[in-house]
């Protein structure tokens, strides 16, 4: 396939995504012309249930904004973000964005995100709860960090493309899920080399060893943990959560609170890997007994989350091919009894 096919496919592709969109503002705009006009209409019922949504997360999100302001300022916030002073290896369109935040907002984000991908996965209560009371989630809420941000984002894709790149550790692997985001990466990379230039030059310095000495909470195994990564990214092609998952065992930094994106996975996997993976996304705290190389347990989160994912969609192609052949053969007996007949 030459690339101006290619590039013409992936527009057509958006064009697509574009009018799907559009089509579904148009029906809940005659949605609620319907509720308005009392006539009762399918559209009126989605309209209403979107309402009804809507009007709920509004009601979050003033309770979270109004919570966050009595939240102590943390150690990242405080330092950096509150500042607008960022490490180099950030990229440049962090600062116009964070410029428009406050500690509030930012809880409020990092809140709504996590809940917003437990409920697109349809997480019961006991999950919610494991989630929110990770070792990931709250040392983001304690730090005031903004990798809340890839949270909500992911929901938005493509369009959410340069909010992930904000937080890339884990949440930039997702994008290889869909072609059409990957897609728009590669396209607003570019874009950003002719205005900010070449600011991945800035990524120099990760990992080496002033670095190590500096963050010994940086649990990376780059560049060894790629042969890890690459077949399982292979195998876990068309998942973004799978692939965030395999994808943390090759970034060149990884932070435990990382895994915060990928905690609402823990929904869509069986209850036992659920539990494990939580309770090893805890066990970066014995490095509190064991030293700094204990840092390093963190990364069993990272196989527990890519094995429970990886089972359960094996355990769902199983069923569906099941369900597939019972079919077939109901079909092929009725079949063959209508021709008896």
């Amino acid at each position: 396939m030459s690339v101006g096919v290619f590039l013409q496919q992936q527009l057509i592709g958006l064009w697509q995504d574009y009018r799907n969109w559009w089509l579904r503002v148009c029906r809940w705009q005659r949605g609620l012309s319907d509720l308005l006009a009392g006539r009762a209409t399918q559209e009126r019922t989605d309209a209403l249930r979107s309402l009804r949504v809507a009007g709920a997360i509004a009601v979050l999100t003033v309770f979270l904004y109004t919570a966050g302001h009595f939240l102590p300022e943390g150690y990242d916030w405080k330092c950096c973000f509150s500042q607008r002073l960022f490490p180099s290896f950030y990229v440049p369109w962090t600062l116009p964005l964070v410029s428009l935040l406050n500690l509030p907002l930012l809880f409020t984000i990092s809140v709504l995100g996590l809940g917003l991908r437990l409920r697109r996965y349809h997480a019961p209560l006991w999950i919610m709860a494991l989630a929110f009371v990770s070792l990931p989630t709250l040392w983001l809420l304690f730090l005031g960090t903004i990798d809340g941000f890839a949270l909500i984002v992911l929901v938005l894709l493509p369009i959410g493309v340069p909010l992930v790149l904000i937080k890339p550790q884990l949440a930039s692997f997702a994008l290889l899920a869909n072609r059409r985001s990957l897609f728009v990466t590669i396209v607003w990379v570019l874009l950003s080399f002719i205005v900010w230039g070449l600011w991945p030059l800035g990524f120099i310095g990760i990992g080496d060893a002033n670095w190590r000495a500096g963050w010994p909470q940086d649990i990376s195994l780059f560049p060894w943990g790629l042969l890890v990564a690459l077949p399982l990214m292979w195998l876990s092609r068309g998942d973004e959560d799978m692939l965030m998952a395999a994808g943390s065992f090759g970034t060149p930094h990884l932070f435990p609170y990382h895994f915060v994106v990928l905690m609402p996975a823990l929904a869509r996997m069986d209850k036992f890997w659920a539990i494990l993976s939580w309770v090893f996304a805890w066990t970066p705290l014995l490095a509190n007994y064991f030293g700094p190389m204990a840092w390093h347990f963190g990364n069993l989160t990272s196989v527990s989350l890519w094995l429970g994912l990886y089972f359960r969609r094996r355990a769902l192609a199983t069923e569906a091919g099941r369900v597939a052949a019972d079919v077939a053969n109901r079909r092929e007996h009725t079949g063959v009894t209508k021709i008896a007949s």
